[in-house]
């Protein structure tokens, strides 16, 4: 912030030693000194935005830098578990297909077992008969 003592350090750089107090002859500023002054003002004002700038750039071209690298990870790991997930589901499948084939030879052992018994009580009902018939 600017303040009287550096209002009276630019005016002794310029030359420019005015008082404005009543009775006193107050030379005329020097015009070079203030239009460099305001040249400077301009220069550094133009330095510090295309600074502001160029740091701008750099967080810019730094967040999507990072965005790329979070969205490359997050595809991997998208694509990881995808894979994961069918991997599972493959031997989920593979899994419900044995039980399937383990249950249906079960099934056709027990049917073999029933024909069996029928099979065995037919016969020994016949040979029952046959003896009651003599």
């Amino acid at each position: 912030m600017l303040s009287q003592e550096h209002d009276a350090d630019v005016r002794a750089a310029g030359n420019d030693l005015r008082d404005d107090a009543p009775g006193i002859v107050v030379p005329e500023p020097r015009v070079p000194s203030a239009a460099r002054l305001l040249e400077m003002t301009a220069r550094e004002t133009d330095r510090w935005r295309d600074d502001a700038r160029a740091e701008a750039a750099e967080i810019v071209a730094s967040a999507r830098q990072e965005a790329e690298t979070l969205l490359r990870t997050a595809q991997r790991e998208a694509t990881s578990m995808v894979e994961g997930a069918r991997a599972e589901a493959e031997g989920v499948r593979a899994e419900a297909e044995r039980q399937r084939a383990a249950a249906q030879a079960e099934v056709g052992r027990l049917e073999q077992v029933a024909w069996d018994h029928e099979d065995r009580l037919r016969r020994h009902f016949n040979e029952m008969l046959e003896q009651l018939d003599r």
